[in-house]
């Protein structure tokens, strides 16, 4: 076959899943579903892939797909708990009760929360109580999901308790080093400092950027910082123990009087003239409220950073056992006896489903959850988790079986001869894109995570400096995913202005992307062999 046509087939699949979802607009799950059919046929019709090679592929995309799904749906519930029980509403009237500074409390939720709440659940769960809140304190509509996407963009690798991170290593099988959580860690610390930056901007231009100067530089060194230390020990934690550190540091500050003075800045440009409508007064208190993120914090620290609690746990594991596979073409997948081992009560779930159980048992105890409140919370988690559970486990099909079939390696070798050195540069546009079409970098990673991995290989680039790129350009991308715009100005109350939305963010997304693909290619100089 031509080598052009064999690359064209190819890469069909990916530019099917970007087409569907990007320009058509299709849903994730049903784009994703046919990008797993096109997968197939790509891999029989022109990989020379067998039945059973196909049948091995599949099985290891939706087995992937567990160590996700196990995270996702105890977050999610979560969230939908919370909701129901009002503690949001009293978050919101602790941070009101702690600081007259307008700016402190816009960036204490759209930025510190954000991040929090990215760093333990994700799927557009920060701005759906974020830009709500926002609004509350005064915040246009719009502005409060520009605001609150820029916010915690810069967890979007280590955040949903390391979900990104961990498909990217799956992904990339033995790229990601010491060197590569190093280097990812401090590209998206400057991530994190540029979103607090472009908040106080939007904000007030340079008048609120020198009066909260000391507290962005502070409190980015704690989160964007501390997750560069804490991915060293366990990726898992890495965004939310920091975040959680954050917070806190935060809230000593305001507690030992800074930034709690009133200040404001008249016609603020993110500010409504008329003064928000009042709110009605959660019955929860603020203890109440925060409880599920103290049981979740301390049940994080005991499993995943105490040794032998994690030994212990992590005796009990699952696995495939996958044989040896061979195209016609000569593409070869090896044996893997314990492929993809998934360690249950270590697992990121296992600690978020005992967060639900012991909250659900305060919260119910304390009458904050009526006795009929399980169905309604469970009907509002499947009603949001479907489809996207849907997407996920058909997005990793498709991922894999283009990888296990040479496909994959195939698309990869077109694209690094057109770039040739030059790479770096492209390499965190890639991640964007594919952040962008999927409105994820989970996604993201899955999608494009191997393909990266291929690209270095062929341009004998250290791999760990390209997954670098694609995992924190798909971070950057994630501010301009069109189903998480959606979702904010849904919740927002300003549906129809996602456009208006995409152009504030657009040159946000651009310059950090650039700033990114600079650093990468002068990375890629100096750790070529």
């Amino acid at each position: 076959m031509n080598g052009a046509v064999q690359w064209l087939c190819a890469a069909a699949p990916i530019i099917l899943l970007f087409v569907a979802i990007g320009v058509l607009r299709m849903p994730t799950q049903r784009a994703a579903f046919l990008g797993a059919l096109a997968a197939a046929a790509v891999a029989l019709g022109v990989q020379g892939a067998s039945p059973v090679l196909l049948g091995y592929e599949v099985a290891k995309g939706a087995w992937n797909s567990i160590s996700i799904l196990l995270a996702i749906w105890p977050a999610v519930f979560l969230y939908e708990m919370m909701v129901r029980s009002g503690a949001f509403p009293a978050i919101r009237r602790l941070v009101l009760d702690s600081t007259q500074d307008q700016l402190m409390a816009i960036l204490l939720f759209s930025w510190l929360f954000s991040s929090f709440l990215q760093g333990i659940s994700g799927f557009g769960v920060p701005v759906a109580v974020c830009a709500p809140i926002l609004i509350s304190l005064g915040v246009k509509p719009l502005w409060s999901v520009v605001i609150t996407l820029c916010g915690h963009a810069w967890a979007n690798t280590f955040g949903t308790l390391g979900l990104a991170w961990n498909v990217l290593a799956q992904q990339g099988e033995g790229g990601i080093t010491v060197g590569t959580v190093v280097f990812t860690g401090a590209l998206l610390w400057g991530c994190d400092l540029a979103g607090g930056v472009s908040i106080c901007w939007f904000y007030g231009g340079r008048k609120a950027l020198r009066h909260m100067a000391p507290m962005l530089l502070l409190l980015s060194a704690i989160q964007g910082g501390g997750q560069l230390l804490t991915a060293l020990f366990d990726p898992t934690v890495a965004a939310f123990l920091p975040t959680t550190a954050a917070l806190l540091a935060a809230a000593g500050c305001l507690k030992l009087g800074a930034y709690t003075r009133p200040w404001r800045v008249e016609h603020s440009p993110i500010l409504d003239e008329e003064p928000p409508a009042a709110t009605e007064e959660s019955k929860t208190g603020p203890a109440l409220a925060v409880l599920p993120f103290v049981i979740l914090a301390a049940a994080s620290v005991i499993v995943f950073l105490f040794p032998p609690v994690n030994h212990l746990l992590g005796q009990v594991s699952l696995s495939l056992s996958t044989p040896e596979t061979v195209t016609a073409l000569g593409y070869r997948n090896p044996a893997q006896p314990a492929y993809g081992r998934l360690t249950i009560f270590t697992h990121a779930g296992a600690v978020l489903l005992v967060t639900v159980v012991l909250s659900w048992w305060v919260y119910r105890r304390r009458g904050r959850l009526e006795a009929g409140s399980f169905r309604p919370v469970l009907r509002a988690t499947v009603h949001k988790m479907l489809p996207v559970s849907l997407g996920i486990v058909c997005l990793l099909i498709c991922a894999q079986v283009l990888r296990g079939s040479g496909a994959m390696e195939v698309v990869a070798r077109g694209v690094t001869g057109v770039f040739g050195p030059l790479y770096g540069l492209a390499a965190p546009f890639v991640g964007i894109l594919g952040a962008f079409v999927t409105s994820s970098n989970t996604s993201s990673n899955i999608l494009l995570g191997s393909f990266q991995m291929s690209a270095a290989q062929m341009l004998s680039i250290a791999p760990g400096v390209i997954l670098t790129a694609q995992t924190v350009g798909g971070a950057i991308g994630t501010v301009l995913g069109p189903s998480t715009i959606l979702l904010g100005t849904t919740t927002a109350g300003c549906g129809g202005q996602e456009g208006r939305v995409l152009r504030q963010l657009l040159p946000f997304a651009l310059v950090l992307v650039s700033l990114t693909g600079g650093i990468i290619f002068a990375a890629t100089l100096v750790t070529r062999p």
